[in-house]
């Protein structure tokens, strides 16, 4: 019953949300935003509309519809305000403290741990989430050297 609950939760953040995800699915596309977010497109190895959450100590966590630009060192995660990306999160591998990846039914989270901070993201397409590609971006931050961790309970919406 609690997973039926949270997929209808899910289901209804996103029906609520579609106009700003298809904003946020143009954006990640846009060459120009992204250079004036302060990241070279060309420096960007991967860039795609996420739903993203940030969790910092015992707060509630701040979720939002975003852009997750990954570069050869780093995560970057933008929101999109008045026609603008704005950075909301940038975490360099060097100060990540570990990766999990969370599932819930057939969806995956990823969560990154940094002190006492926590984001989580799951990739999206046009249509909804994007397991393979969530998938992708939990092995790359493996592969370069991010320790594995427990995941928390799923973060966000």
């Amino acid at each position: 019953m609690r997973i039926l609950t949270i997929l209808i939760s899910l289901a209804i953040c996103a029906a609520a949300g579609a106009a700003s995800q298809r904003d946020v699915q143009k954006a990640a596309n846009d060459d120009q935003l992204l250079a004036n977010a302060g990241i070279e497109p060309a420096a960007a190895e991967l860039r795609l509309p996420c739903a993203a959450a940030v969790l910092d100590t015992d707060d509630a966590p701040s979720a939002f519809n975003a852009v997750c630009v990954q570069t050869r060192h780093e995560l970057n995660f933008f929101s999109l305000e008045d026609g603008y990306l704005m950075s909301e999160l940038q975490l360099t591998l060097s100060n990540m403290d570990g990766v999990a990846l969370q599932r819930l039914g057939r969806y995956s989270q990823v969560q990154i741990f940094s002190g006492r901070r926590v984001a989580a993201f799951s990739m999206r397409n046009a249509d909804w989430y994007d397991e393979a590609k969530t998938q992708a971006a939990y092995q790359w931050l493996i592969d370069h050297g991010v320790a594995q961790r427990q995941p928390r309970g799923w973060i966000g919406r």
